[in-house]
């Protein structure tokens, strides 16, 4: 339950400031293409550190570090909701990252150490993962209410008590396990490239659409990725502890469960932050009353995921929920786009929320977190999580910055802009759906094979 709250509020935070971002853009005075890097920034550099955090995780142990990664969450949200540039809250949101960077990793490792048995253990991944999915319904729900009613700066604020209890049932409930005296201490260089390098990839494809005005900085940044990226490479090959050990994606599912949650990642983060525009731009909707039309799907997936998703788990397998819950995220995003033709458009984007949000996220972010972490031996535990939050959350960063792109490149109709973006996130839908099939046509050759 101390972990599911950690992923909860993580994935609550990531969605919650969607409703808030038009009273932000207000605010700040900043345009969509900027104030979308108030997410994709928090996104990046969660990815970045994530990987050092499940490191940590092994080294350190998993209490220690999902109470340190806490407490430098709390207080980066304490001190986000103080923010009175743009310069800081961005700085506040690379540090809500970091934080989380570190919890999240340290909470997986923590229930698979203490659900050994297979069958108990994917239950208890399912919840979690189910929490995720929970979490970003419900931050879309609350986020509006509270920024209607008490400024934006309350999606902050709302995180530290909240954050407290999560320390103190750690300290009370959880553990103290030893580190690994044997360890070297981990490579926090190789954190730093990697965000460096998330960083560069997001900007590069941001910036695709005014490449003309600043070609010379765009080439410098491309040579320094590629340069960056080999060297970080050829050094984690070398390392006697490398933060990336590349053995890890050989084994079951590690290729097919990232790359689905980085596609499925890309597709989800983007599509909330067009849905808060839609409702609140398109629709007009006030905050108050998207936030209560996003209320009830909230419950919905909670309850879904309760009492719902363990039976689909049992019937369907690990991958054919993932393949499932994307083809409700597909019907929901065609739902959304069939919205703008004008004919009962709020039944259509109530249909689509439904099966996005209430449905669709709960049933893949178990099923891809399960496949990247399954067949992970116990000393890779933190390692195998990290890389999964690394996938899912540079595959959120990069949808964001595509569909920044597209806001700049297509003309300045936001119909033309808004459909635009959503045949970008069905392609990354028939990608992961297509990632899914080969694994499980493989995996079944295999069984069969035996």
């Amino acid at each position: 339950m101390i972990s599911c709250l950690a992923v909860f509020f993580e994935t609550l935070d990531a969605s919650v400031l969607n409703m808030a971002i038009p009273s932000m853009e207000q605010y700040f005075n900043f345009g969509p293409d900027a104030i979308q890097w108030v997410q994709a920034l928090y996104l990046l550099f969660y990815g970045g550190f994530v990987l050092l955090g499940g490191r940590l995780t092994d080294i350190r142990g998993r209490r220690n570090v999902y109470i340190t990664g806490a407490a430098i969450f709390g207080a980066a949200s304490f001190a986000a909701g103080f923010a009175k540039s743009f310069g800081w809250l961005l700085a506040c949101r690379a540090v809500q990252g970091i934080g989380v960077a570190f919890a999240i990793p340290a909470a997986i490792a923590i229930i698979i150490h203490t659900f050994t048995v297979p069958q108990e253990r994917n239950r208890a991944m399912g919840i979690f993962g189910a929490m995720a999915g929970t979490g970003f319904a419900t931050g879309l729900a609350i986020g509006g209410l509270i920024s209607a009613y008490w400024g934006w700066q309350w999606v902050f604020f709302i995180n530290v008590p909240v954050i407290i209890l999560a320390i103190l049932l750690a300290l009370t409930y959880i553990p103290a396990d030893q580190k690994n005296e044997q360890s070297v201490p981990s490579d926090y260089k190789s954190g730093l490239m990697i965000t460096t390098l998330m960083l560069a990839a997001a900007w590069m494809v941001h910036s695709l659409g005014s490449i003309g005005s600043h070609p010379w900085m765009f080439a410098g940044t491309l040579t320094g990725f590629l340069v960056l990226g080999t060297y970080f490479i050829q050094r984690e090959r070398a390392h006697a502890t490398p933060l990336v050990d590349f053995s890890i994606f050989r084994l079951d599912g590690a290729v097919a469960g990232n790359l689905a949650a980085l596609l499925t990642g890309a597709a989800f983060v983007s599509y909330l932050f067009l849905l808060t525009l839609y409702l609140q731009q398109h629709l007009l909707f006030s905050p108050a009353s998207a936030g209560l039309l996003l209320l009830p799907f909230s419950i919905l997936s909670g309850l879904f995921s309760k009492f719902i998703l363990p039976f689909c788990f049992k019937r369907l397998g690990v991958t054919g929920v993932g393949l499932l819950g994307n083809a409700f995220m597909v019907t929901g995003f065609l739902s959304f786009m069939l919205s703008y033709s004008g004919v009962l458009p709020v039944p259509l984007i109530v249909f689509g929320i439904f099966c996005t949000n209430s449905v669709g996220i709960s049933m893949i972010f178990p099923s891809v977190t399960i496949l990247s972490v399954q067949a992970a031996p116990p000393h890779q535990q933190g390692l195998a999580s990290g890389i999964n939050g690394t996938s899912n959350s540079f595959g959120g960063g990069l949808g964001l910055s595509v569909t920044g792109l597209i806001m700049q490149v297509v003309p300045l109709y936001q119909l033309d802009m808004h459909l635009s973006s959503l045949v970008m996130l069905l392609v990354f839908e028939a990608l992961a759906i297509t990632t899914l099939l080969v694994y499980q046509r493989k995996h079944s050759a295999l069984v069969e094979g035996k």
